[in-house]
């Protein structure tokens, strides 16, 4: 029976009152909770119980009948909803090792404005006064001798090393070809384009991808900085996706975004444990790799 058969069989048996979406969700919940009590016999009898798959085929059938009601009751198409949810657990279930490559967005920019392909940081943490005479850890880092930004220091009571943050931004550069922070700190805003330096370049972007970077940071802290993780909880990214939809960005997919933050958070592990170093980002290849320490200081040079 193909989908849309289906849907039209549904529609013909379907009496519930067909404004209310608490009956089929209702039903959906019961089914489910069918099926719990199949396993829960299947746990009880062991082999003694003979009719599980003929009740789970009953019971799920149910519970397509009842998702088939709750769709058509929100203008939703069964198929759109499949094929949709193949291609999201494709993206996230089978994600290659290595970020395929694509095209970059300032491609068509001239040098001049573009993200270098190419690039080392280098992250230097250090003392230093703060007010009131105190001792602030603060980071600082450096393209070759030349300082980029300000200096970052956690701004928080507690160590928990968010100085190191650009990191982030670094490989929201590499792996996804897109971080407005990094273009102004780098100075290659595509100011020869208005709409361009104004909407994807501007002072919006640049605050919404600080703004994802800190509650991507927050969310982090439960998984524990994501340090042993080989998947990013998809709440996160649905979130990173949202707040980026107007922007460029919003080309690249979930999978996209979980290279992104895992990369990056790789790297964070690497600086926070050597108090710094040299981070690589090549765009072409989408990697944002730790480099190890140099020895002296850029800022000595």
């Amino acid at each position: 029976m193909k989908f849309e058969e289906y849907e039209r069989a549904v529609a013909e048996t379907d009496i519930l009152n067909p404004e209310d979406l608490v009956l089929p969700m209702l039903g959906l919940a019961g089914e489910i909770g069918g099926l719990a009590a199949q396993y829960k016999k299947i746990q009880r009898d062991h082999t003694g119980y003979r009719a599980f798959t003929d009740e789970v085929r009953e019971e799920l059938g149910d519970v397509f009948w009842y998702a088939t009601a709750l769709a058509r009751r929100c203008d939703l198409s069964l198929e759109e909803i499949l094929s949709d949810n193949v291609r999201k657990a494709r993206e996230r279930f089978l994600r290659p090792t290595t970020p395929p490559p694509h095209p970059l967005f300032d491609d068509d920019a001239t040098p001049g404005q573009q993200l270098p392909r190419s690039l080392d940081i280098t992250f230097t943490d250090s003392l230093v006064e703060g007010k009131g005479m105190s001792q602030v850890q603060t980071v600082r880092i450096y393209r070759g001798s030349n300082a980029v930004g300000d200096p970052l220091d956690d701004n928080s009571g507690d160590d928990d090393n968010y100085r190191y943050h650009d990191v982030f931004h670094l490989a929201h550069m590499a792996v996804l070809g897109w971080s407005p922070v990094m273009r102004s700190l780098l100075k290659v805003k595509r100011s020869a384009d208005r709409d361009l330096d104004r909407i994807q370049d501007g002072g919006r972007s640049i605050a919404v991808e600080e703004g994802m970077t800190a509650y991507v940071f927050s969310m982090a802290r439960a998984h524990s900085f994501f340090s042993t993780a080989a998947a990013v909880p998809a709440e996160i990214v649905k979130v990173c996706q949202a707040m980026t939809a107007h922007l460029e960005v919003s080309r690249r997919s979930a999978q996209d975004w979980e290279y992104a933050i895992l990369a990056g958070y790789r790297v964070f592990e690497e600086l926070k444990a050597n108090k710094g170093g040299i981070v690589h980002l090549d765009m072409n290849a989408r990697t944002v790799t730790y480099r190890g320490l140099r020895s002296g200081n850029p800022e000595d040079k």
